[in-house]
């Protein structure tokens, strides 16, 4: 039997600067710095060997979370001309518990894990000046999935996996429904549809191959993130992102010593369609999909790199960690429709994780 506590300390640094407004009132443009300060994510695992094929497993998690506060912004402030962010602020958050079961054979085995998925958001935000959208509350909903994953040893050194995670559908109250209507999807002679409140974790599959040499062990994972066909998510605009990791590392007894690197596209593309109504330059809805993506959900980030590694405390206890960090990727979009005219978001992430794993 295994158990394993630990819990990540992540830490992401987001900006926001807009340039001018709309052309009845363009203004300046102003830079701020999201107030979203550091996360603690825990986690808890346990797995159970219960014969020579079969294994029980059960793990409790966060897995997400995203979310912006430019709260001490408003809108265009006439009497400056400011072009500031609506007093923005989103929050996302997901748990998932996770009871598991695995069977092996000698070279092949196969596992199933059933997922109960919390989640949380809020979206909040002044329309103008005399009105706020949103209730300074979060909303939540629970949903249910499963991940499998097989792999298969091809030579004693060499081993090949697979694995796919179904989609997760998640309503969250009226968040994005209410936000959307405000940025004039759904309302009285609207060009575009209203906006549900479904925002459904999406599906993954991957691939990935191991190789032993010795002390070495080399790791080549492909992953893709369904986005683009995800509840919430394709209606705003998102795309499938393509994830490769490599990994090596360095193992002896008593302690190993990692090195891991991820490379992916940007899942938010920049929106430009502009959209005419009966000859009239509406509301761009390009514009207004940067403005939601990029100010209150900048999942921009495309590499990380990480050193990690492992120490045996005892011959029934070790301590792991891994230090991750994410290069700050800049993005200009458009958003001159919404009030704040060509919008540049930056972002860098930072993440410690720490585990103690005991067996009995």
């Amino acid at each position: 039997r295994e158990m394993t506590v630990g819990g990540t300390f992540f830490k992401a640094d987001v900006s926001a600067s807009t340039t001018k407004g709309k052309v009845a009132n363009p203004g300046v443009g102003i830079t701020k710095d999201s107030a979203v300060g550091m996360s603690v994510i825990p986690y808890i695992s346990y797995a159970n060997r219960l014969n020579e094929n079969l294994t029980f497993g059960f793990g409790l998690y966060g897995t997400a979370g995203m979310g912006t506060d430019y709260t001490g912004s408003t809108g265009i402030n006439n009497a400056t001309g400011k072009v500031d962010l609506y007093n923005m602020k989103s929050e996302l958050q997901i748990l998932q518990i996770a009871p598991s079961i695995a069977y092996n054979k000698d070279n092949w085995g196969v596992g199933l894990t059933a997922i109960l998925q919390y989640g949380k958001l809020s979206i909040d935000f002044d329309q103008n000046p005399a009105t706020h959208i949103g209730d300074n509350k979060m909303s939540s909903d629970t949903g249910f999935g499963f991940n499998v994953g097989s792999y298969y040893d091809v030579t004693k050194d060499i081993t090949v996996a697979a694995v796919y995670k179904s989609a997760i559908d998640m309503v969250y109250g009226n968040e994005i429904s209410k936000a959307g209507a405000a940025f004039g999807y759904g309302t009285t002679g609207a060009a575009y549809a209203a906006k549900t409140d479904h925002l459904e974790q999406p599906a993954e599959y991957g691939i990935g191959i191991s190789i032993d040499n010795n002390y070495m062990t080399y790791t080549v994972d492909f992953k893709t993130i369904k986005w683009g066909s995800a509840k919430g998510y394709k209606d705003f605009g998102w795309v499938d992102q393509n994830v490769i990791a490599l990994g090596a590392k360095y193992k002896v007894n008593g302690y190993w010593l990692g090195l891991g690197y991820n490379s992916s596209n940007n899942p938010i593309p920049n929106n430009k369609d502009a959209t005419f109504v009966n000859g009239v330059n509406g509301n761009k809805n390009g514009d207004t999909m940067n403005v939601f993506n990029y100010v209150m959900f900048p999942a921009t980030i495309t590499s990380a790199y990480t050193i990690g590694g492992g120490y045996t405390l005892s011959s029934g206890s070790s301590i792991d960690y891994a230090y991750t960090y994410m290069p700050k990727v800049s993005d200009t979009v458009s958003g001159a429709t919404v009030g704040v005219g060509d919008l540049t978001t930056k972002h860098s992430q930072q993440a410690l994780t720490i585990a103690y794993k005991f067996t009995f």
